[in-house]
């Protein structure tokens, strides 16, 4: 399983061995399921990162063979046969662990290198666009895997109830989150490119909307004559990027003007499973397009944003020959992906919901989908900002999105990749949390974690649905309410 990957290694004396990896910044969701790929192929990985709690193992099962090395001066180099040294866009490459490696002979890349390497044999299936890269990359490598073609697959996401968020299948074909942020996607080779919709991100990245456009349409150049673009028809500037697009093209959405359709969706519902605790959803929807008969599609995730992403996924394995039919079933026992209105139990009565959003137009999308799930019920959301520049590039979206809840607690903006004090992190959340006021919404400026939970114990009732939203440490409050019950339980 490894032939096709011996030529990223380099020629250091040590290629008679299963080759040695060190992952610096091993935290991070793309460098873990990097880190799983490798394991798959049968490599052998050193993990380091900067944050100790990523030391305790606990980001990987226990069963996976990766040795914790603390990041200090005094890492064991001699210990390790290294090969690789393979670090996250988030560590600079001038670091001083990264320039040591250099001096020693090691090979030192980054992530999207070392991935654009270790692929670049396969047949792959890319999934860009500013939301739903996670979820559509995770239905079209299920429905492969079901399909028994043993896809390699890239994904920052966890699947539920599954720790795998990267595997190494047969090397044929790849499929492959893809991520803008300074331009990672382009040391990809596409075969199919989805294209889920394209809006303003990543302002600590890209200047200007010509700039990311750019980069897009960079990517979409890469695909061969006899590649094929899926294009979400909701979004104007994917469109206008398809147009200029040499290879076949097609459309998915919600609307009558594209080539692949969905419509009589139902409302999602919410079942309860023999588990007690656990909670499951279910909706269907009718698939038409250049196909012989309308098909019904049942998933068991919410959300008209679900239905989109479904419809990427089955139009995607068309292309390796998996008929529509035969996706449709495969989707049906999808499991759902981590921290995307993933239910987290009941406290109290009340229904907990984690979610990844962190851009207005995903806050959007949950909290509707709250609202078609659970109606009639009181909605608590909690948000953590993610990026200063994030949230003044897009503060009256922001504002209007998280209106939608009956109640939003607000926590100080995570300056990730950013720097800025915590008074300045709180004053920018503090002036959120009145903008939404003005939005004719209910908002809080708590200041941490345990806030919230005191916040959850006096206010929240039995019958409310309490919503996590964020990509930074929101999902935590779940952690210390499931910590609650086990002591409620023991006592």
């Amino acid at each position: 399983m490894t032939v096709r990957n011996s030529a990223v290694l380099p020629q250091n004396g040590h290629q008679h061995e299963l080759p040695h990896w060190l992952m610096v910044g091993i935290g991070g969701a793309g460098m873990r399921a990097f880190t799983e790929m490798l394991l798959d192929a049968g490599h052998r990985v050193v993990g380091t990162d900067q944050n100790p709690d990523v030391l305790n193992g606990t980001h990987f099962a226990p069963s996976m063979s990766i040795s914790m090395v603390p990041w200090d001066d005094e890492f064991p180099w001699n210990q390790y046969p290294l090969t690789s040294v393979v670090h996250s866009l988030a560590v600079p490459a001038s670091a001083q662990i990264l320039a040591t490696a250099r001096r020693r002979g090691i090979s030192v890349m980054s992530l999207p290198e070392a991935l654009g390497r270790f692929v670049r044999d396969s047949r792959q299936t890319c999934v860009a666009g500013t939301h739903g890269k996670t979820t559509t990359t995770g239905m079209i490598w299920w429905i492969l895997n079901q399909a028994r073609l043993a896809p390699t697959g890239y994904i920052g996401g966890e699947f539920c109830n599954l720790r795998k968020t990267g595997a190494f299948g047969s090397g044929e074909i790849s499929v492959i989150e893809s991520c803008e942020y300074r331009e990672a996607f382009l040391s990809l080779m596409p075969q199919n490119l989805v294209l889920t919709g394209v809006e303003a991100d990543h302002f600590d990245c890209f200047k200007n909307q010509q700039q990311a456009d750019s980069s897009y349409s960079r990517f979409i150049e890469k695909l061969p004559p006899n590649g094929n673009l899926i294009v979400n028809a909701a979004s104007p500037r994917a469109t206008a990027m398809a147009r200029q697009s040499r290879c076949s093209t097609v459309t998915y959405g919600l609307g009558t003007a594209s080539d692949w359709r969905a419509s009589q969706l139902s409302a999602s519902t919410l079942k309860s499973t023999v588990a007690g605790n656990q909670q499951s959803f279910q909706q269907t929807f009718r698939l038409d397009g250049p196909i012989e008969k309308s098909l019904s599609v049942t998933i068991p995730v919410p959300g008209a944003h679900n239905v989109e992403n479904a419809m990427a996924a089955i139009i995607a394995v068309t292309h390796e020959g998996i008929s529509p039919e035969e996706a449709a079933s495969h989707l049906s026992s999808f499991p759902g992906m981590r921290r995307r209105f993933e239910y987290r139990g009941h406290w109290r009565g009340i229904d907990l919901i984690d979610d990844y959003a962190h851009h207005p137009t995903a806050i959007l999308a949950t909290l509707r989908t709250a609202r078609a799930v659970f109606p009639g019920r009181k909605l608590i959301a909690i948000f953590e900002p993610h990026q200063i520049s994030r949230t003044l590039n897009l503060f009256p979206e922001f504002a209007k999105s998280l209106a939608i809840a009956d109640e939003c607690l607000i926590l100080p903006v995570l300056p990730a990749r950013e720097t800025a004090t915590l008074e300045a992190c709180r004053d920018l959340s503090g002036q959120l949390a009145r903008e939404i006021s003005v939005a004719r919404g209910r908002a809080f400026l708590l200041t941490n974690l345990d806030q919230v939970l005191g916040r959850l114990d006096y206010a929240a009732r039995s019958g409310d649905v309490v919503i996590t939203m964020g990509a930074g440490r929101t999902h935590q409050i779940h952690d210390e309410i499931n910590r609650r019950l086990q002591r409620d339980s023991a006592a």
